[in-house]
C-alpha cells in the first residue's frame, strides 16, 4: 500500500500595525477613548485582542500611540473593522472624546506579514510578558535586494543586539499601507540604557562595520538604505508575550 499524505496547510498571517500620531499633549485625553470604548468594542465585532499596545515619547512620530493585531485573514480583518466603524456607539463616543479639538496629528495603519528571518532570532529561553523599552524600527531596504536586506539584519545587526540584552520581539516585512520593502522589527531592552549602551556599541563596532562596508562595495549599494527608530513602552497590561507569542 502507498499512503496518501494529506497536503500542507498554509496559515496566512497578517499583522496590522496601527500608529496614531498624537498633537502635543492630547494623548492624556486620547487614552479613555481606546481603553473604555474602542477596545471593549474589538471583542464585540470579532476584532482579534491587540499583541501590544504602546506609548511612544521618543522618535519621529512621538508622542505616539500605537498597537499591533494579528490576523488570519484580509477578508476578516476587513468584514471586522467595517462592522466596528459601523457601530453607532464609536461614532457617538468618538465624537464626543473630539469635542474640545483634534488629537490626531496623522493615523497610519500597515499590514505586515512575518519575515523569513523570524525564526532564526526566536529565543526559547526568553519568556512572559515583556515589559521595559521597546524599539520599533522601520529599516529601508535596497529595491533590488530586499530578501537579502533581512538577511543582513537577521545575521549580522540583530545578534548583536541579542548579544547585548535585547530580545527581538518579531521581524516582519511591509506588505501595504508604508513604504514597500522596508523590513519592521521590534526589539524589547530592559530599560533605556540598556538599549542606549547597545545602539552605540553597534554604530561604533568595527567588526559591524566591516560587514556593512564589504557589503556596499561587493554590491555597490547597501542593502539597508537608512532606519526611522521609534521608543515605546507598553502600557500596563498590554505587555506582548515573548516572540509575540507566535513561537
Amino acid at each position: 500500500m502507498t499512503a496518501t499524505l494529506a497536503p500542507k496547510v498554509m496559515i496566512e498571517e497578517y499583522y496590522e500595525l496601527r500608529l496614531y500620531e498624537m498633537l502635543p499633549g492630547r494623548l492624556p485625553g486620547f487614552l479613555p477613548l481606546m481603553e473604555e470604548t474602542a477596545i471593549p468594542q474589538f471583542a464585540v465585532h470579532g476584532i482579534p485582542r491587540p499583541l501590544a499596545i504602546w506609548q511612544g515619547h521618543a522618535g519621529p512620530m512621538a508622542p505616539l500611540y500605537a498597537y499591533l493585531i494579528r490576523w488570519r485573514s484580509l477578508d476578516e480583518r476587513m468584514a471586522r473593522w467595517n462592522a466596528f466603524y459601523a457601530d453607532p456607539l464609536w461614532s457617538e463616543r468618538l465624537g464626543a472624546n473630539f469635542a474640545d479639538g483634534r488629537r490626531l496629528r496623522r493615523t497610519h495603519v500597515l499590514i505586515l506579514r512575518p519575515s523569513h528571518t523570524w525564526a532564526s532570532l526566536v529565543d526559547p529561553a526568553v519568556t512572559g510578558p515583556q515589559s521595559g523599552i521597546h524599539e520599533l524600527t522601520f529599516h529601508s531596504m535596497d529595491n533590488d535586494n530586499p530578501a537579502r536586506g533581512h538577511e543582513a539584519i537577521a545575521q549580522t545587526d540583530l545578534p548583536f543586539l541579542q548579544a547585548r540584552g535585547g530580545h527581538v520581539l518579531g521581524t516582519f516585512m511591509t506588505w501595504y499601507g508604508g513604504a514597500m520593502n522596508q523590513a519592521v522589527t521590534v526589539t524589547s531592552w530592559k530599560d533605556a540604557e540598556s538599549w542606549r549602551a547597545a545602539s552605540v556599541a553597534h554604530k561604533s563596532d568595527p567588526g559591524i562595520t566591516r560587514i556593512h562596508d564589504a557589503s556596499r562595495i561587493r554590491r555597490g549599494t547597501t542593502l539597508v538604505q537608512g532606519s526611522d527608530v521609534h521608543l515605546l513602552r507598553p502600557l500596563p497590561g498590554w505587555e506582548p508575550a515573548a516572540n509575540f507569542g507566535r513561537v
